[in-house]
């Protein structure tokens, strides 16, 4: 599945693969607005806003591969 910068301001879902994917999930909800598409380590990623500010009043962001990223899997919302 391909995200450009067309897709900046979509949202995607995340579910976590690893403990640490799991536990970023739990703490922040699965759905996530893609702010950018660019590298990260390298290779292709996008980064994501959490939809909901954490408990310090700001919002969580991540870097995700947009393939084989380590502690997520994602899809587009429809």
């Amino acid at each position: 599945m391909a995200v450009t910068h067309r897709d900046v301001g979509k949202w995607v879902v995340l579910k976590g693969k690893t403990r640490h994917g799991k536990n970023r999930i739990n703490q922040h909800g699965s759905t996530w607005m893609i702010e950018g598409v660019s590298t990260f380590q390298g290779q292709p990623a996008m980064h994501l806003r959490s939809e909901n500010k954490t408990d310090k009043g700001g919002f969580d962001g991540r870097w995700v591969h947009l393939k084989d990223d380590k502690d997520f899997e994602w899809s587009k919302t429809p």
